[in-house]
């Protein structure tokens, strides 16, 4: 062996000792689940797709916050899932966008921060969390506000393809991702549909989101031994509806952008029923619960 390749793998060597001696020095890592399974009764039930919300901004709706949580917990059989950047966390290391983010900003993102882990901890006490992914602004956050809740419901960093399994056996495949590649302004819905061609060729509802303009669009595309199977590509709104920098960037419109979007599941029918705005679905859902139930609800958990 010459020299220089005995040096080249004594360097080797080291950093692979000096790596082993470090390792008892630090945290295990969350253990992300880039898929999962989740099981659901047979019933009809609602499912809410929440993301953008920027909770800490002063540009945020609060308002429209508060009814999607009391959407959530006051109605039996609906469900939640956080499609990222949930708080707005500015702690960026470029100074014109730390400062534009501290401005604008109602708290800290260390007060963010903990009230995001007490929302996800009351939201899976109640069994209202089904799962959620990481955005772009949770990535400056410490993995331990994530550790405990990676433990009982999916989480992921960016995407997570999550199924929901029902007790007759039909399943709905759901691709969550924040941030995609394939983002248009022409059509929203366009990267919610070259995940579906390129990543997620099996899943129900492909759900994309980050760039704050929303849209739906129902899509019939070749499944598996099913033929043309109807696909819902859904790209969520924001509710950061305010900021100049969301109309400058994201959504050339000057008109509230907010939807919140959700879709019904009726696992008997074998049926998905979208909508943009979570209220409208809602309203609908409480009108199925109540033919399934024989015209009485409770609408209480």
């Amino acid at each position: 062996m010459a020299v220089e390749d005995k040096k080249i793998s004594e360097v080797f060597s080291f950093m692979q000792a000096f790596q082993e001696f470090l390792q008892e020095y630090v945290e295990e890592p969350v253990v992300f689940t880039p898929e999962a399974q989740v099981s659901l009764p047979l019933r009809p039930c609602l499912v809410i797709f929440s993301s953008d919300v920027h909770f800490g901004s002063i540009y945020t709706n609060y308002k429209k916050l508060a009814e999607i949580w009391q959407a959530v917990v006051d109605t039996e059989g609906v469900y939640l899932v956080v499609n990222g950047d949930f708080i707005d966390n500015f702690e960026v290391p470029v100074p014109k966008l730390l400062l534009a983010g501290i401005n604008s900003q109602l708290i800290s993102p260390q007060r963010q921060r903990y009230f995001y882990e007490q929302y996800l901890k009351a939201l899976i006490e109640k069994g209202k969390l089904l799962g959620m992914v990481l955005g772009n602004h949770e990535e400056f956050s410490s993995v331990e506000l994530f550790k405990e809740v990676s433990q009982k419901v999916p989480v992921a960093p960016n995407r997570i393809e999550l199924t929901l399994s029902f007790e007759n056996g039909f399943e709905v495949v759901m691709a969550l991702i924040h941030k995609s590649r394939f983002n248009s302004f022409l059509n929203p819905t366009h990267s919610s549909l070259r995940e579906l061609h390129l990543n997620h060729p099996y899943a129900d509802i492909i759900v994309t989101s980050h760039t704050h303009l929303p849209s739906l669009m129902l899509y019939p595309y070749p499944k598996h031994r099913q033929g043309l199977t109807e696909r819902v590509l859904i790209k969520t709104g924001s509710l950061k509806d305010l900021e100049p920098y969301t109309h400058k960037y994201f959504n050339p419109h000057r008109v509230s952008h907010i939807s919140t979007p959700a879709v019904i599941i009726d696992p008997q029918k074998k049926r998905l029923l979208p909508f943009s705005r979570f209220e409208d679905a809602l309203e609908v859902f409480k009108t199925i619960k109540t033919i399934y139930t024989g015209g009485s609800q409770n609408e209480q958990d």
